[in-house]
């Protein structure tokens, strides 16, 4: 998935997530952190793997062997200090990251096509395409069918993050 596949997916995990707690749509510093999360794993790997310090641009950040507690250690000292919704909210898109990596995987049954997901113990998958600038991918991308449903998803994404948009400012117009 590309990053604004990652943005939208992350964006409307946390929206579900904070909706269904009953708590409004991110907004300001909790709009910051899921949008920083949805991104996580590749602003950790993607570069490493471009200057050739990691092997594959799916190791370190992807492998919840190594993600999981660095989160649950995140989301425990960000209670502990008040920051808890912005954690959560972080968490939640890092988590929706790896649903996004895996998606198509996950509806063929192709587990041997996730053991990034377990990095270290199994090897990282080497990509071809990590030699490649993640931008030139993006613009590569466009117009092909394959991404559409990420474009699809951007879309709603957008949309629900607008209309809650002119919701406050009504909101707040009417105070």
């Amino acid at each position: 998935m590309f990053p604004i596949g990652h943005l939208a997916l992350g964006y409307l995990s946390v929206s579900l997530f904070r909706v269904g707690r009953r708590r409004p749509l991110p907004t300001g510093w909790t709009l910051a952190a899921a949008l920083v999360g949805s991104q996580l794993p590749d602003l950790i790997d993607k570069p490493l793997a471009y200057y050739g310090v990691l092997v594959s641009g799916r190791s370190l950040g992807h492998s919840l062997l190594v993600m999981l507690p660095v989160l649950v250690v995140l989301v425990g000292v960000g209670h502990r200090l008040g920051y808890s919704e912005h954690a959560t909210a972080l968490v939640v898109a890092t988590l929706s990251h790896y649903l996004g990596d895996t998606y198509r995987a996950l509806l063929a049954g192709d587990w041997g096509s996730m053991q990034f997901l377990l990095w270290p113990l199994f090897p990282a998958t080497d990509y071809a395409s990590d030699s490649i600038p993640p931008w030139v991918r993006v613009f590569e991308s466009l117009g092909d069918p394959r991404y559409n449903f990420q474009y699809a998803l951007a879309a709603v994404a957008f949309g629900l993050w607008l209309v809650n948009r002119l919701d406050r400012r009504r909101a707040r117009a009417e105070r």
